[in-house]
């Protein structure tokens, strides 16, 4: 996330974001020569106008801290608001490219960090595409070279054209990558509800606008958790620090394998899915000589041994999370309902996780027919309809022209903006 920009403390918080904005930044004055910014602005505004009863908000709007990311591409954080009408009212008037609102509640949310009095925050989780380094990534993603500004088809380390180093990837998330990040939420809630006894109820699931998902847990069993226990649960979801001797048996540094003495283990939590994943069952909740003698044919069947195989298994189990996320009672998330600039897509609430689609239910509903001047060619898929995107220019709707110049991979036409 960009660093936040602080703003000026002032009484009313719509007066503060005005002061932020026209003062310090003369914003909107310094997007005038970018035509997609003030094309993007426009549809941005237009959407929160007709569809602001989508963004989700708690019944503690004023003891939340706000962040609005403006198309100047700063954030102003330490925004403060006393309703969600209030809310609303500054988001369709400025139409920010990101708006994002804190997990944690503060006595004093328009104070500096060390001014705000924490009262507690929801338990986030986040599991991004990126993380998976899915096989399919490599091949639909784009490379975007800052040097000669070059874009390629599939992932590159080095641009071909001029071998700068000074590449960034452009997701295109596809259906398998949408597949394989369902299954990791399904782990986290699995792993949430029968070790730490959270109620699904408690869980709330988000698509995060782009190429991932965020969990929310909101349970006043957790809300007070410090940064060290927020840790100490994203190690365990992580598996990190797992000791096999927890399994019931001892493997050395040669890759020999004791039997530790005859105790009773019951079958929960990591120990009941690694013995699952590793075809073992206990005989009343006991190691024993058969149990021993799998152990053995397992370590004598597999190259890598059975330390490999169980560290193997470990990562299979473990939920892809990114811990940074958890851990930080501070951040400011992206505000449920609202845009996310990166796509184009809105953070979207996840009722049927099974069901879900993004490109069908997270798009805006702005459909009128626009001009748009692809860089590449490409084939995107949403609501149903399949875009064969040509280089050059192209009729197509409004939220697909959304989505492809918010990945940077078009312009908008600029006669549409005479």
């Amino acid at each position: 996330m960009t660093s936040p920009t602080t703003s000026s403390h002032t009484s009313s918080s719509s007066d503060k974001l005005k002061d932020s904005i026209t003062d310090s930044f003369n914003y909107p004055h310094s997007v005038e020569d970018d035509p997609n910014k003030i094309w993007l602005e426009k549809v941005f505004r237009k959407h929160y106008f007709n569809s602001s009863s989508e963004i989700e908000l708690d019944n503690y709007v004023s003891e939340h801290e706000f962040g609005f990311r403006l198309f100047d591409g700063y954030i102003r954080r330490h925004l403060n608001f006393k309703s969600k009408r209030e809310l609303i009212a500054s988001i369709i008037k400025f139409s920010p490219s990101d708006i994002f609102c804190s997990p944690a509640r503060y006595q004093h949310p328009s104070a500096s960090m060390d001014q705000k009095g924490w009262i507690g925050a929801d338990l986030i989780f986040d599991i991004d595409g990126k993380d998976l380094q899915l096989d399919c990534a490599r091949i639909h993603n784009m490379t975007f070279c800052k040097n000669c500004k070059l874009i390629e088809k599939e992932v590159h380390t080095s641009c071909s054209k001029c071998n700068s180093s000074m590449v960034q990837i452009v997701e295109l998330p596809c259906q398998n990558c949408i597949r394989n990040l369902k299954k990791e939420v399904t782990k986290l809630v699995e792993v949430l509800h029968d070790d730490f006894g959270i109620e699904n109820n408690s869980i709330n699931i988000f698509f995060s606008g782009n190429n991932g998902f965020h969990i929310h847990v909101v349970d006043e069993s957790f809300f007070n958790l410090s940064s060290m226990k927020r840790s100490s649960l994203t190690q365990y979801l992580l598996g990190r620090g797992y000791l096999v001797d927890n399994l019931g048996f001892r493997i050395d540094k040669s890759d020999n394998i004791t039997m530790l003495p005859n105790k009773i283990y019951y079958n929960k939590g990591w120990r009941a899915r690694l013995l699952s994943r590793l075809h073992l069952q206990l005989k009343n909740h006991r190691i024993d000589d058969k149990f021993m003698r799998k152990i053995t044919q397992i370590k004598e069947t597999n190259k890598i041994g059975i330390s490999g195989v169980i560290n193997n298994q470990i990562q299979n189990i473990s939920v892809k999370i990114d811990p940074n996320v958890t851990i930080d009672i501070h951040r400011i998330f992206r505000l449920a309902g609202t845009i996310n600039s990166k796509s184009g897509l809105v953070k979207s609430r996840v009722n049927n996780l099974t069901t879900f689609d993004p490109f069908k239910e997270s798009c805006i509903r702005e459909d009128a027919l626009v001009k748009l001047d692809a860089f590449v060619d490409t084939k995107l898929f949403f609501n149903g309809t399949s875009y064969k995107i040509k280089t050059g220019i192209n009729n197509i709707p409004e939220f697909v022209a959304v989505y492809i110049i918010s990945k940077g991979i078009g312009d908008i036409y600029i006669e549409k903006l005479k």
